[in-house]
């Protein structure tokens, strides 16, 4: 495999991830708190201390930074407001790449059809040179 395939296959994994968790930012938009928090079901994480998981509450809590609360995010679980803008730094790093990606394409399609129309119009010109 070569590097570019594996930067290619690398890329493509991050952003078919990144859409996936596209929906933690659009969930709270589109469904109601309670669809949210039924979907997402209970910890199924035994506790053997008192310090409850990393991700305990976080649901809540994404719900809540959604709605501009942060000190209540805060409260359900204090990562919460870190791990939500790393993912929103990713979210926002994978539309940047995938536009500059969309635009180089587009722009070696319109040398691709500049260089077609040139070579078109050379044979033309030599197709007519021999009725000068």
């Amino acid at each position: 495999m070569t590097t570019q395939e594996i930067k290619m296959a690398i890329s493509s994994s991050w952003l078919m991830i990144s859409a996936i968790l596209l929906s933690v930012f659009l969930a709270p938009h589109l469904m109601s708190e309670s669809a949210l928090l039924s979907a997402s079901g209970a910890c199924a994480l035994p506790h053997h201390s008192q310090e409850p998981c990393l991700l305990c509450g976080m649901t809540r809590a994404f719900i809540a930074i959604s709605r501009g609360n942060l000190t209540e995010a805060a409260t359900f679980n204090h990562r919460s407001i870190a791990l939500y803008g790393i993912l929103l730094a990713n979210e926002i790093l994978a539309a940047v790449f995938l536009l500059n990606r969309i635009h180089k394409f587009l722009l070696s399609q319109r040398a691709a059809s500049r260089v077609e129309h040139e070579t078109s119009t050379q044979k033309k010109v030599k197709s007519c040179s021999f009725l000068v």
